[in-house]
């Protein structure tokens, strides 16, 4: 019968172990070894922005990240436009001034 009790308490303690492993979960991760975070944009007034969001590694194995460009439309209220991993490219054809989130920044532009 303690053999029992003792597979019984080994047991107990392994699923308690998992499940405080389970409920904290991992902390959060930094930069990977030997890279750096790359994020922003370019634009071109009336003609297009461009965005880009990676970690750039030294090895050149980039690690690409989900961006998107997006257009404000009224308070707290923007539309996407444009959206990929790595990059995303918004072409306007127009000279309207307008507002833009990208990853890390807002920025007006006269494009629509």
């Amino acid at each position: 019968m303690s053999r029992l009790r003792t597979l019984a308490a080994t047991a107990a303690v392994f699923l308690l172990a998992l499940s405080g492993a389970i409920a904290t979960g991992s902390p959060a991760q930094g930069a990977p070894p030997g890279c750096w975070r790359a994020m922003g944009h370019y634009e071109q007034a009336g003609s297009y922005i461009y965005a880009y969001n990676l970690w750039a590694c030294e090895d050149g194995n980039d690690i690409l990240l989900p961006t998107s460009i997006s257009r404000y439309l009224s308070p707290g209220v923007y539309q996407t436009v444009a959206s990929g991993t790595g990059e995303a490219t918004y072409n306007c054809g127009g000279w309207d001034y307008n507002v833009y989130r990208v990853p890390g920044d807002e920025f007006a532009i006269l494009c629509s």
